[in-house]
Protein backbone atom coordinates (compact mmCIF):
# COMPACT_ATOMS: atom_id res chain seq x y z
CA UNK A 1 0.00 0.00 0.00
CA UNK A 2 1.25 3.49 -0.81
CA UNK A 3 0.11 6.78 0.70
CA UNK A 4 -1.70 9.10 -1.66
CA UNK A 5 -0.48 12.16 0.22
CA UNK A 6 1.83 14.57 -1.57
CA UNK A 7 2.54 16.95 1.34
CA UNK A 8 2.41 16.04 5.03
CA UNK A 9 2.85 18.42 7.96
CA UNK A 10 4.19 16.95 11.20
CA UNK A 11 3.58 19.68 13.76
CA UNK A 12 5.91 18.62 16.54
CA UNK A 13 9.07 16.94 15.31
CA UNK A 14 10.10 15.32 18.59
CA UNK A 15 10.84 11.65 19.04
CA UNK A 16 7.41 10.54 17.84
CA UNK A 17 7.25 13.04 14.99
CA UNK A 18 10.79 12.34 13.77
CA UNK A 19 10.06 8.61 13.95
CA UNK A 20 6.95 9.19 11.84
CA UNK A 21 8.98 11.02 9.21
CA UNK A 22 11.62 8.27 9.14
CA UNK A 23 8.94 5.57 8.96
CA UNK A 24 7.33 7.25 5.95
CA UNK A 25 10.68 7.35 4.20
CA UNK A 26 11.35 3.70 5.00
CA UNK A 27 7.96 2.78 3.51
CA UNK A 28 8.96 4.67 0.34
CA UNK A 29 6.34 7.37 0.70
CA UNK A 30 6.87 10.03 -1.94
CA UNK A 31 5.22 12.73 0.19
CA UNK A 32 7.08 15.93 0.97
CA UNK A 33 7.39 16.06 4.76
CA UNK A 34 7.37 19.40 6.55
CA UNK A 35 8.19 19.52 10.25
CA UNK A 36 7.60 22.11 12.95
CA UNK A 37 9.86 22.29 16.01
CA UNK A 38 9.92 24.42 19.13
CA UNK A 39 13.31 26.09 18.90
CA UNK A 40 16.09 27.18 16.56
CA UNK A 41 18.45 24.60 18.08
CA UNK A 42 15.95 21.81 17.34
CA UNK A 43 15.57 23.12 13.79
CA UNK A 44 19.34 23.02 13.27
CA UNK A 45 19.51 19.51 14.72
CA UNK A 46 16.61 18.36 12.53
CA UNK A 47 18.23 19.76 9.39
CA UNK A 48 21.50 18.05 10.28
CA UNK A 49 19.75 14.71 10.87
CA UNK A 50 17.47 15.14 7.82
CA UNK A 51 14.42 14.63 9.98
CA UNK A 52 12.15 16.21 7.34
CA UNK A 53 12.33 17.83 3.91
CA UNK A 54 11.59 21.26 5.37
CA UNK A 55 11.70 22.35 9.00
CA UNK A 56 10.26 25.50 10.59
CA UNK A 57 10.23 26.72 14.16
CA UNK A 58 6.73 27.21 15.57
CA UNK A 59 7.34 30.97 15.48
CA UNK A 60 8.28 30.86 11.79
CA UNK A 61 5.34 28.63 10.94
CA UNK A 62 2.82 30.85 12.75
CA UNK A 63 3.59 33.75 10.41
CA UNK A 64 2.48 31.84 7.28
CA UNK A 65 0.79 28.59 8.38
CA UNK A 66 -0.83 27.92 5.00
CA UNK A 67 -2.82 25.00 6.45
CA UNK A 68 -4.61 24.32 3.16
CA UNK A 69 -1.38 23.35 1.37
CA UNK A 70 -1.09 20.02 3.26
CA UNK A 71 -2.87 16.76 2.37
CA UNK A 72 -2.41 15.53 5.94
CA UNK A 73 -1.60 17.33 9.18
CA UNK A 74 -0.32 15.34 12.19
CA UNK A 75 0.05 17.01 15.59
CA UNK A 76 2.95 15.47 17.52
CA UNK A 77 3.05 17.92 20.42
CA UNK A 78 1.82 17.58 24.04
CA UNK A 79 -1.95 17.55 24.57
CA UNK A 80 -2.16 21.15 25.83
CA UNK A 81 -0.22 22.43 22.82
CA UNK A 82 -2.37 20.34 20.46
CA UNK A 83 -5.50 21.96 21.91
CA UNK A 84 -3.91 25.40 21.54
CA UNK A 85 -3.00 24.82 17.88
CA UNK A 86 -6.45 23.39 17.09
CA UNK A 87 -7.95 26.67 18.33
CA UNK A 88 -5.94 28.51 15.64
CA UNK A 89 -7.24 26.44 12.72
CA UNK A 90 -9.27 28.34 10.11
CA UNK A 91 -13.01 28.31 10.75
CA UNK A 92 -14.66 25.51 8.79
CA UNK A 93 -11.28 23.96 7.88
CA UNK A 94 -11.81 20.79 5.82
CA UNK A 95 -8.26 19.43 5.75
CA UNK A 96 -7.40 15.92 6.95
CA UNK A 97 -6.00 16.08 10.48
CA UNK A 98 -4.93 13.79 13.29
CA UNK A 99 -2.76 13.87 16.40
CA UNK A 100 -0.74 11.48 18.54
CA UNK A 101 -2.05 12.66 21.90
CA UNK A 102 -2.05 10.41 24.97
CA UNK A 103 -5.43 11.70 26.20
CA UNK A 104 -8.50 12.38 24.10
CA UNK A 105 -11.32 14.22 25.87
CA UNK A 106 -9.67 17.66 25.80
CA UNK A 107 -8.58 17.23 22.18
CA UNK A 108 -12.00 16.01 21.06
CA UNK A 109 -13.70 18.89 22.89
CA UNK A 110 -11.39 21.37 21.14
CA UNK A 111 -12.08 19.79 17.74
CA UNK A 112 -15.85 19.85 18.26
CA UNK A 113 -15.67 23.51 19.37
CA UNK A 114 -13.60 24.71 16.41
CA UNK A 115 -14.57 22.41 13.53
CA UNK A 116 -18.35 22.59 13.59
CA UNK A 117 -20.41 20.57 11.14
CA UNK A 118 -18.74 17.90 9.03
CA UNK A 119 -14.95 17.80 9.26
CA UNK A 120 -11.99 15.49 8.66
CA UNK A 121 -10.29 15.30 12.05
CA UNK A 122 -9.72 11.83 13.51
CA UNK A 123 -7.75 11.67 16.76
CA UNK A 124 -5.04 8.99 16.96
CA UNK A 125 -2.96 7.45 19.72
CA UNK A 126 -0.11 5.26 18.47
CA UNK A 127 0.65 2.96 21.38
CA UNK A 128 4.40 3.14 21.08
CA UNK A 129 7.09 5.41 22.30
CA UNK A 130 10.09 5.60 24.53
CA UNK A 131 11.25 7.17 27.74
CA UNK A 132 13.60 9.18 25.51
CA UNK A 133 12.56 12.52 24.01
CA UNK A 134 13.90 14.63 21.18
CA UNK A 135 14.11 14.17 17.42
CA UNK A 136 17.59 12.65 17.70
CA UNK A 137 15.87 9.53 19.08
CA UNK A 138 13.74 9.08 15.97
CA UNK A 139 13.28 5.41 15.02
CA UNK A 140 11.98 4.32 11.61
CA UNK A 141 10.62 1.07 13.09
CA UNK A 142 8.79 2.65 16.03
CA UNK A 143 5.30 2.14 14.57
CA UNK A 144 5.84 -1.31 13.09
CA UNK A 145 3.54 -4.03 14.50
CA UNK A 146 2.09 -1.72 17.13
CA UNK A 147 -1.47 -0.63 17.91
CA UNK A 148 -3.00 2.75 17.07
CA UNK A 149 -6.19 3.77 18.89
CA UNK A 150 -8.54 5.93 16.79
CA UNK A 151 -11.17 8.26 18.25
CA UNK A 152 -13.86 10.06 16.26
CA UNK A 153 -15.02 13.51 17.35
CA UNK A 154 -18.62 14.43 16.46
CA UNK A 155 -18.89 15.48 12.82
CA UNK A 156 -15.92 13.44 11.60
CA UNK A 157 -16.66 11.81 8.25
CA UNK A 158 -16.37 8.10 7.53
CA UNK A 159 -14.05 8.97 4.63
CA UNK A 160 -11.67 10.75 7.03
CA UNK A 161 -11.67 7.76 9.38
CA UNK A 162 -10.86 5.42 6.48
CA UNK A 163 -7.98 7.63 5.29
CA UNK A 164 -6.39 7.94 8.74
CA UNK A 165 -6.80 4.22 9.36
CA UNK A 166 -5.10 3.42 6.04
CA UNK A 167 -2.31 5.86 6.90
CA UNK A 168 -1.41 4.04 10.13
CA UNK A 169 -1.77 0.64 8.50
CA UNK A 170 0.61 1.79 5.76
CA UNK A 171 3.16 2.30 8.56
CA UNK A 172 2.64 -1.27 9.78
CA UNK A 173 0.19 -0.61 12.61
CA UNK A 174 -3.04 -2.33 13.63
CA UNK A 175 -5.97 -0.11 14.62
CA UNK A 176 -8.92 -0.15 16.99
CA UNK A 177 -11.58 2.47 17.71
CA UNK A 178 -12.28 3.68 21.27
CA UNK A 179 -14.44 6.69 22.31
CA UNK A 180 -12.63 9.55 24.06
CA UNK A 181 -13.93 8.96 27.61
CA UNK A 182 -13.25 5.22 27.49
CA UNK A 183 -9.80 5.88 26.02
CA UNK A 184 -8.83 8.18 28.87
CA UNK A 185 -10.12 5.75 31.51
CA UNK A 186 -8.21 2.82 29.95
CA UNK A 187 -5.00 4.82 29.56
CA UNK A 188 -5.13 5.93 33.19
CA UNK A 189 -4.84 2.23 34.12
CA UNK A 190 -2.43 0.96 31.47
CA UNK A 191 -0.13 3.98 31.15
CA UNK A 192 -0.65 7.09 33.25
CA UNK A 193 -0.83 5.57 36.74
CA UNK A 194 1.98 3.08 35.99
CA UNK A 195 4.23 6.05 35.12
CA UNK A 196 3.31 7.75 38.38
CA UNK A 197 3.92 4.57 40.39
CA UNK A 198 7.28 3.98 38.68
CA UNK A 199 8.38 7.51 39.56
CA UNK A 200 7.09 7.20 43.12
CA UNK A 201 8.85 3.85 43.52
CA UNK A 202 12.15 5.37 42.41
CA UNK A 203 11.85 8.20 44.94
CA UNK A 204 10.67 5.81 47.67
CA UNK A 205 13.69 3.53 47.22
CA UNK A 206 16.34 6.26 46.94
CA UNK A 207 14.98 8.18 49.92
CA UNK A 208 15.43 5.13 52.16
CA UNK A 209 18.57 5.85 54.19
CA UNK A 210 19.77 2.25 54.33
CA UNK A 211 19.38 1.74 50.57
CA UNK A 212 21.16 4.99 49.78
CA UNK A 213 24.07 4.36 52.17
CA UNK A 214 24.90 0.91 50.85
CA UNK A 215 24.26 1.87 47.22
CA UNK A 216 26.75 4.71 47.52
CA UNK A 217 29.32 2.31 49.00
CA UNK A 218 28.73 -0.44 46.44
CA UNK A 219 30.81 -0.76 43.22
CA UNK A 220 27.65 -1.89 41.32
CA UNK A 221 23.90 -1.28 41.76
CA UNK A 222 22.22 -3.26 44.53
CA UNK A 223 19.05 -3.65 42.48
CA UNK A 224 17.88 -6.69 40.59
CA UNK A 225 15.97 -6.93 37.34
CA UNK A 226 12.63 -6.31 39.03
CA UNK A 227 13.50 -2.77 40.11
CA UNK A 228 15.12 -2.00 36.76
CA UNK A 229 12.11 -3.21 34.77
CA UNK A 230 9.50 -1.55 36.98
CA UNK A 231 11.22 1.86 37.01
CA UNK A 232 12.43 2.11 33.40
CA UNK A 233 9.76 4.72 32.69
CA UNK A 234 10.32 6.72 35.88
CA UNK A 235 10.76 10.44 35.34
CA UNK A 236 9.90 10.29 31.64
CA UNK A 237 9.84 13.60 29.78
CA UNK A 238 8.22 16.01 32.31
CA UNK A 239 7.13 18.41 29.53
CA UNK A 240 5.06 15.64 28.00
CA UNK A 241 3.75 14.00 31.17
CA UNK A 242 2.66 17.09 33.09
CA UNK A 243 0.02 17.96 30.44
CA UNK A 244 -1.13 14.31 30.42
CA UNK A 245 -1.68 14.35 34.18
CA UNK A 246 -3.49 17.67 33.86
CA UNK A 247 -5.75 16.62 30.97
CA UNK A 248 -6.68 13.28 32.57
CA UNK A 249 -6.62 14.25 36.23
CA UNK A 250 -10.05 12.83 37.14
CA UNK A 251 -9.49 9.39 35.60
CA UNK A 252 -5.97 9.17 37.03
CA UNK A 253 -7.32 10.03 40.48
CA UNK A 254 -9.99 7.31 40.22
CA UNK A 255 -7.53 4.69 38.99
CA UNK A 256 -4.93 5.56 41.63
CA UNK A 257 -7.62 5.43 44.33
CA UNK A 258 -8.59 1.96 43.12
CA UNK A 259 -4.90 0.98 43.30
CA UNK A 260 -4.66 2.40 46.84
CA UNK A 261 -7.67 0.33 47.96
CA UNK A 262 -5.98 -2.81 46.65
CA UNK A 263 -2.70 -1.84 48.32
CA UNK A 264 -4.51 -1.30 51.62
CA UNK A 265 -5.99 -4.79 51.33
CA UNK A 266 -2.53 -6.18 50.58
CA UNK A 267 -1.13 -4.46 53.68
CA UNK A 268 -3.90 -5.93 55.81
CA UNK A 269 -3.11 -9.43 54.56
CA UNK A 270 0.61 -8.91 55.28
CA UNK A 271 0.04 -7.65 58.83
CA UNK A 272 2.79 -9.37 60.91
CA UNK A 273 0.26 -9.92 63.69
CA UNK A 274 -1.65 -12.31 61.42
CA UNK A 275 -0.52 -15.76 60.28
CA UNK A 276 0.51 -15.77 56.62
CA UNK A 277 -1.67 -17.84 54.30
CA UNK A 278 0.85 -19.34 51.87
CA UNK A 279 -1.85 -20.79 49.62
CA UNK A 280 -3.39 -17.35 49.27
CA UNK A 281 -0.10 -15.87 48.05
CA UNK A 282 0.46 -18.71 45.61
CA UNK A 283 -3.00 -18.04 44.17
CA UNK A 284 -2.31 -14.30 44.13
CA UNK A 285 0.88 -14.71 42.09
CA UNK A 286 -0.72 -17.27 39.77
CA UNK A 287 -3.64 -14.93 39.05
CA UNK A 288 -1.22 -12.08 38.33
CA UNK A 289 0.56 -14.24 35.77
CA UNK A 290 -2.75 -15.14 34.08
CA UNK A 291 -4.03 -11.56 34.14
CA UNK A 292 -0.79 -10.19 32.68
CA UNK A 293 -0.99 -12.67 29.80
CA UNK A 294 -4.57 -11.59 29.17
CA UNK A 295 -3.67 -7.87 29.19
CA UNK A 296 -0.75 -8.47 26.81
CA UNK A 297 -2.93 -10.79 24.69
CA UNK A 298 -0.52 -13.69 25.08
CA UNK A 299 -1.70 -17.21 24.40
CA UNK A 300 -1.32 -19.59 27.30
CA UNK A 301 0.69 -22.18 25.42
CA UNK A 302 4.23 -23.48 25.22
CA UNK A 303 5.33 -20.57 23.04
CA UNK A 304 4.47 -18.07 25.76
CA UNK A 305 5.55 -19.57 29.07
Amino acid sequence: MKTEFSRILIYGLGMMGASLSLALRKKNSSAEIVGVVGSTSSKEKGIRLKSADQIFTSEEFSKFPNWESYDLIVFGVPVNTTVEVISKLPSGFKGLLTDMGSTKQEIVHAVESVLTGEHRYISSHPMCGSEESGLEFGNADLYENRLCILTRPKGATDEAYSEIEKFWKFLGMSTTEIPAKDHDKILSYVSHVPHLIASLMTNWVWENGCVREFTQNSPLPLTGGGFRDMTRIAGSNPKMWSPIFSSNQEEIYKALSDYKDRLDKLLSELNPEKPLDLKHWESFMEKSHIDRDAILKKQNDSKNP
